[in-house]
């Protein structure tokens, strides 16, 4: 913990004492003493009620330990009548007690002035409140009798805007090699106990589980320290399950309450929930017979629903004209239209622009329309902002559209209208004269060309290719990852609009299917980075869950580095802005040798963790490499275009916290200088692509 540093081992050597039997301690002269009890004034305490410190009135125990070790229960024997202290009694030794513990232990040892103690992992919810005999806490015992109890543990508060919920599951990694609860020791040699929660012994979560109420607060009791990777996992009467998680740090004081955002669960959030979803097409050739002349739209049905269209007579496309009744309306569909794709006709105006509805409205563009500009004869515009089940479309010109696509909900079964990906994986079979095993532009170099996942020549590296749950003639991500480091290397993928929706981030982390052996989960001091990022990939459910494999997760500093201001996270930002509707193609990777920046400023030296499957190796540096067209709009497939037509650099950043740090031409390198760097080859299925140059303009720099 932050506060406290007993040793593990010393933490283990107690904990083995805890089992050992307990002193005789019929030697020793006991009388009958009474001691008068009160609680520390702060959020957390033997009960909570209101703002103030309660005792129950059930008869509670406490325990007290002399010098020797020997332990003695006391029973409540009075309570005052606000409540405020409590008065214990019972046979005690006549001199030598040092400590008093709430609740009554059955199993307490003190060694070398640690206390054992145990905080439960699994807890019953009470509304505005904890379970009595629950909350941990320490007295030194004073000459006069009286007890002053100090908490040992802080808490943490959920409130869930949901019926039916049976449990409350919230798990953190503390960043001491600590845990949230179980066998705590205690040590109060100064003027508040401290307490070590090991990691070893410990628990990384903790369950309410009980009746929860919606609306109503509940509190749990977790050991202090500061934690990351939390989750709160909510389960229901039917055994479904809504996860929630932040890569936020939280620090648990003691005796200090920590509330977390208060919770709604919609249908969407359960992890069971399928979305449903599909594209809709509408073309000007199939409704030409069915609509002649001008007049007001007109209802015309296919197979996907009702349109409202209006044309010209003879016009090859329907019409939009500015300050007219003319207006296309979509269907209305079970989920929000996420995107919407206009094909328009060659003698179509393409300056101005395009207003998506949510109503008919009349000459003039409705309040809560969505504007955007005109892409020319082909448009693909993200309309999921407005969250519209139905969209009319209205233009500031003069619009001839011979098809109409829109994408709804999870986006269907996997009939989309870009795919990015040049391969056939109905046939994945690798070409056997080429230096990647498939036709994906970005796929660096590999040698597997018995496809068994494993590196012909460098056993040490494992390949997956993960196919889209909801798509699977299209590609999600490939993968490479080190089993010696049991971390990845690179993590390859294509960046394009056809792989956004409404899923969100469902944080299914686990192994990748297609590596044959378990796989670093978390490092003790590191948050889990994605590689390729969970909001890359929220076309649907399924899909999202894949980017959580560990394959594509990697030990990454969290201050200064992965979180909000920090220097990965920036550049992030900055790559983000660099997808078009021609493709983004990307590389993310990293370099584990000793790394210096260009300017000979900052070293970062290789180290290495222990982690649950062995031990895993930390990167010293995290780098993208990025191929795209210049223009972005070209519809050029990249192996098409000129080496003048293309751009591709590569961004390169040390790993350590450094927060507020953007990209700077000095993280902007060649790729072949990447290359010289980690001995890949990239781009190898481009032979185009300009590796020797990079220009600092052509990135935003």
């Amino acid at each position: 913990m932050k506060t406290t540093k007993i040793a593990l081992a010393a933490f283990c050597l107690l904990l083995a004492a805890c089992t050992a039997e307990v002193p005789d301690n019929t030697a020793i002269p006991l009388e009958y003493r009474e001691f008068t009890a009160s609680v520390e004034v702060s959020p957390t305490r033997t009960s909570l009620d209101g703002m103030s410190v309660k005792w129950d009135e059930s008869g509670e125990q406490i325990t007290m330990i002399d010098s020797q070790g020997n332990s003695y229960t006391l029973n409540q024997t009075a309570v005052s009548s606000d409540r405020s202290t409590a008065t214990f009694s019972g046979n005690v030794p006549q001199s030598g007690l040092l400590y008093a513990i709430y609740p009554a232990q059955s199993s307490v040892t003190m060694s070398g002035g640690s206390i054992s103690f145990n905080i439960p992992a699994v807890q019953t919810p009470v509304e505005n409140s904890f379970a009595s005999a629950t909350a941990p806490a320490i007295s030194k015992v004073s000459d006069s009798g009286s007890l002053s109890f100090k908490n040992v543990c802080g808490l943490v508060g959920f409130t869930v805007n949901a019926n039916d919920i049976t449990s409350i599951k919230f798990s953190a990694t503390e960043d001491n090699d600590g845990a949230l609860a179980g066998p705590t020791l205690v040590s109060y040699s100064g003027s508040v106990p401290q307490s070590v929660c090991g990691e070893s012994t410990g628990s990384e979560e903790v369950e309410l589980s009980g009746t929860i109420q919606s609306g109503k607060k509940y509190w749990a009791l977790v050991a202090p320290g500061e934690y990351y990777d939390l989750k709160v996992v909510f389960t229901n009467s039917q055994g479904r399950t809504a996860t929630f998680s932040t890569d936020n740090t939280m620090v648990v004081e003691r005796s200090k309450a920590q509330s977390i955002t208060p919770f709604t669960i919609t249908d969407t959030d359960w992890d069971d929930f399928t979305e449903p979803g599909g594209t809709a097409m509408l073309t000007y050739s199939e409704a030409s017979s069915f609509v002649s002349g001008y007049n007001s739209p007109k209802d015309y049905t296919n197979s996907y629903g009702t349109w409202a269209i209006c044309t010209y007579n003879g016009n090859p496309g329907f019409q939009l004209n500015k300050d007219k009744v003319a207006y296309i309306g979509t269907p209305s569909f079970e989920a929000s239209i996420t995107s919407i794709i206009l094909t328009l006709t060659s003698d179509s105006g393409t300056s101005g622009n395009i207003y998506f509805c949510p109503s008919k409205g009349s000459t003039s563009q409705p309040s809560g329309s969505l504007t955007v500009s005109c892409k020319g004869k082909t448009g693909e515009y993200d309309v999921s902002s407005l969250g519209l089940k139905q969209i009319w479309i209205r233009s500031s010109f003069y619009v001839k559209i011979s098809s109409i696509t829109v994408v709804w909900g999870s986006g269907g079964s996997g009939e989309i209208p870009d795919d990015p990906d040049p391969d056939d994986p109905d046939i994945p079979i690798p070409d056997p004269n080429g230096l990647a095993d498939f036709g994906w532009f970005e796929l660096p170099a590999q040698t597997d060309k018995n496809a068994d996942g494993r590196d012909d020549v460098n056993t040490d590296y494992y390949y997956s290719h993960t196919m889209r749950a909801d798509a699977p003639r299209i590609r999600n991500f490939s993968s490479c990852y080190s089993k010696s480091k049991l971390h990845p290397v690179w993590v390859a993928a294509p960046m394009h609009n056809c792989y956004i929706g409404s899923s969100g981030r469902n944080d299914a982390y686990k192994n990748d299917p297609a590596i044959p052996f378990d796989q670093a989960p978390k490092w003790s001091g590191y948050t889990r980075g994605h590689m390729l990022g969970s909001s890359d990939r929220t076309v649907s459910k399924e899909t999202n869950k894949q980017v959580f494999y560990y394959s594509n997760i990697g030990a990454q500093l969290q201050s200064g580095f992965n979180t909000g201001g920090g220097a990965w996270n920036n550049l992030e930002s900055v790559t983000d802005g660099q997808w078009c509707s021609d493709t983004l193609y990307q590389v993310i990777g990293c370099i584990f040798q000793r790394f210096t920046t260009k300017d000979g400023n900052i070293t970062v030296y290789p180290k290495t963790v222990s982690t649950s499957p062995g031990v895993s190796s930390i990167p010293t540096a995290w780098y993208k490499v990025l191929l795209r067209t210049k223009k972005g709009n070209t519809g050029k497939r990249v192996d098409q275009c000129s080496a003048s037509e293309l751009k591709c650099a590569a961004f390169i950043l040390p790993h350590f916290s450094n927060a507020g740090h953007k990209p700077t031409a000095n993280d902007l390198y060649t790729v072949e200088q990447l290359e010289a760097l980690t001995g890949l080859t990239f781009f190898v299925n481009v032979p185009n692509a300009p590796k020797s140059t990079v220009t600092a303009s052509d990135w935003g720099l």
